[in-house]
């Protein structure tokens, strides 16, 4: 995959600061990122409300744009959701798919 521009990594990385529950899903086709989505999910405390995130340290925010980097590289069809709950990034679940460019499939 070719590199991710600045611009749509802040993007990315703006996205991801503010959920406390959700997801930022990027898309790959050919090998470039041709899509980002993102899926909050609200959740209401009866006592206290909409809980905000936390701000992250310098340490985990390069971290993440590191690791965001690498899953991306090697991923030519697909998707690469990072998963966030309680306003900090648990896991990525990463679709890989192959194309068969024949026509006739396997």
């Amino acid at each position: 995959m070719k590199d991710i521009p600045a611009e749509v990594l802040s993007y990315i990385m703006e996205l991801l600061r503010e959920l406390y529950f959700g997801e930022v899903v990027l898309i790959a086709q050919n090998g470039v990122l041709i899509q980002v989505e993102r899926t909050e999910k609200m959740r209401v405390h009866p006592w206290t409300g909409i809980a905000k995130p936390r701000p992250w340290t310098a340490e985990t925010e390069k971290n993440l744009r590191k690791t965001i980097e690498r899953e991306l590289q090697s991923l030519y069809f697909g998707r690469l959701a990072i998963v966030v709950k309680q306003g900090n990034v648990t896991h990525f679940d990463r679709l890989e798919k192959q194309r068969f460019m024949d026509g006739d499939g396997i």
